[in-house]
């Protein structure tokens, strides 16, 4: 009968190099992700408050979502056009410097989702630290939303409504205009 070798030394050996592997795949992973990544660098032009344009093609910045162009919010019992401001702000943010994107993968609407940089600075994150949009993923500009909520800037200067709730109120309200009603419907039933 043999004897097994090594115990609970052996167990936390092959422990270890488990974890290595797992890394080690992880790694792998990442950097064969990363060389799909389309990069693009230069003059940019603000769409709306979290997407931008260049040469023809949009580009969604991952993690934030702002108001609508056509949305407006509540300021001191006024309501003031906030989707309108927040395009202003990115505008004047893409004045600052060369802007430099990257992404891999696409939308729905076939636009490149990006992380993009302006010097050292994020774009989306600038945008959400000024108070023009709110963050979607909860860690990702979290710091940034708290200082815009504490400041009370931009959007939470007053009350809004969320960007995505707004375009759902609005899809449905379209659905009362006989012609915008039926593209509504059909837009709505190919969820675009």
């Amino acid at each position: 009968m043999r004897r097994k070798s090594g115990g609970p030394l052996r167990l936390l050996k092959d422990g270890i190099i488990a974890v290595l592997i797992l890394v080690l795949g992880t790694l792998i992973a990442a950097r064969l992700d990363g060389m799909n990544e389309e990069r693009f660098s230069g003059l940019f032009a603000a769409i709306d408050g979290d997407t931008i344009a260049r040469d023809g093609e949009r580009f969604r910045l991952i993690g934030i979502d702002a108001p609508e162009l056509g949305q407006s919010c509540m300021r001191d019992a006024e309501q003031w056009p906030c989707g309108r401001e927040a395009k202003a702000y990115v505008q004047t943010l893409l004045r600052g410097g060369a802007v430099e994107c990257s992404g891999s993968e696409r939308d729905r609407y076939r636009r490149l989702l990006v992380r993009c940089r302006i010097g050292e600075r994020d774009l989306a994150g600038q945008i959400v630290k000024a108070g023009y949009a709110v963050t979607t993923e909860y860690f990702l500009f979290s710091n940034e939303q708290a200082h815009a909520q504490d400041r009370k800037a931009g959007i939470w200067s007053g009350t809004f409504e969320r960007p995505g709730d707004w375009r759902r109120e609005n899809k449905a309200a379209d659905m009362d205009v006989p012609l915008a009603g039926l593209l509504g419907l059909v837009r709505h039933i190919l969820g675009w």
